[in-house]
């Protein structure tokens, strides 16, 4: 029997409808990863000149690896880590978007103040924009181009009016790498999500790093464990691994599982410096100049604009329904 005229008309609301939640959870998650981003620069700066770097981010790894284990084992998930498919692509986000950031930011921060960092950590739309169109295929536009220029020029301002701030030059080079870090795992991440899932993605990228950073902690500095018997350096190494990298990556993971990469970055990165500025006043006495103040700023319309000039949902390469098929294969029936 031919279909009735207009039969597809309820497929399309659910799909309008599927979309518009997905985006509403996407950016919710967002919001919600900037609130814990925020904290980051403070408690890095604090752990970097109070304890041992290595041993302030090995620790925080290894709790946040904790809490993901937890949660893989809850939902009878925790093979996928090792899974033949997946295990050599985890592994080679975790170096990247844990190891590797984790080192850059807390050594920079041994010589940086978190005012300082959070300025140069405002690249990260600009490395989003750059990685977004040469593996994701995002086409970046004029507005675009033009709002990542005023995001460098609101950095140079401040270089420019107080270059004291910023050096040594090589933790300068540390701190601003780290973003670029950042969005290579995220771009290795997309590329796995789907089949797997924000948890399995976070899970995947914290236990790998925690196993190599602990390695490294136990051959190069194992006398500074003794650390740990410190009740308060223990607390904020347990609150930094839970919030900023475990609660974190998977508030991120889940937001740009459903919302572009660019856009995501765009709308998350704006709220951030002012917040982590004022946590490093209020935590670590730092004060933040009028220039600083005003470069933020500057930064902060660029991002902005890029905001408006991205469309912000998530370009797939497969249907929904492939999606959906390919989830099914690793994981129990979606809702």
């Amino acid at each position: 029997m031919p279909p009735r005229e207009g039969h597809p008309r309820p497929r399309i609301a659910t799909d309008s409808a599927r979309q518009r939640r997905a985006f509403q959870i996407g950016v919710a998650l967002a919001i919600a990863n900037t609130i814990i981003g925020a904290a980051q620069p403070a408690l890095t700066r604090w752990g970097a000149v109070n304890l041992d770097p290595l041993l302030f981010c090995t620790g925080a790894v290894v709790i946040a690896a904790g809490c993901s284990v937890v949660a893989m084992l809850k939902r009878g998930e925790l093979h996928l880590l090792f899974d033949p498919r997946w295990r050599v692509r985890l592994c080679a986000m975790a170096m990247v978007g844990t190891v590797a950031t984790s080192l850059t930011l807390t050594f920079g921060f041994t010589r940086l103040s978190a005012i300082a960092g959070t300025i140069l950590l405002q690249t990260e739309p600009v490395y989003s924009l750059i990685l977004a169109t040469i593996v994701v295929g995002e086409r970046p536009s004029w507005r675009q181009l033009l709002a990542t220029a005023t995001i460098l020029l609101g950095i140079a301002s401040v270089f420019a009016g107080a270059p004291s701030a910023f050096s040594p030059a090589w933790a300068v080079v540390l701190v601003f790498s780290t973003p670029f870090f950042w969005q290579s795992s995220h771009v290795m991440g997309l590329r796995m999500m789907p089949p797997l899932t924000p948890i399995n993605i976070t899970a995947g990228r914290m236990t790998y790093a925690a196993i190599a950073l602990l390695l490294m902690l136990l051959v190069t500095r194992p006398a500074t464990v003794a650390q740990l018997f410190d009740l308060r350096a223990a607390a904020v190494i347990i609150g930094t691994g839970f919030f900023v990298y475990f609660m974190s990556a998977l508030t991120w993971y889940g937001a740009i599982n459903r919302l572009s990469l660019a856009w995501t970055t765009a709308l998350v990165v704006p709220g951030v410096p002012l917040l982590s500025i004022l946590c490093a006043v209020a935590f670590l006495g730092e004060n933040a100049t009028r220039r600083e103040i005003i470069g933020v700023l500057i930064a902060i319309t660029g991002v902005l604009a890029l905001v408006l000039g991205a469309d912000a949902h998530r370009k797939h390469p497969a249907t929904h329904a492939e999606e959906i098929e390919a989830a099914e294969a690793i994981h129990q029936p979606l809702n």
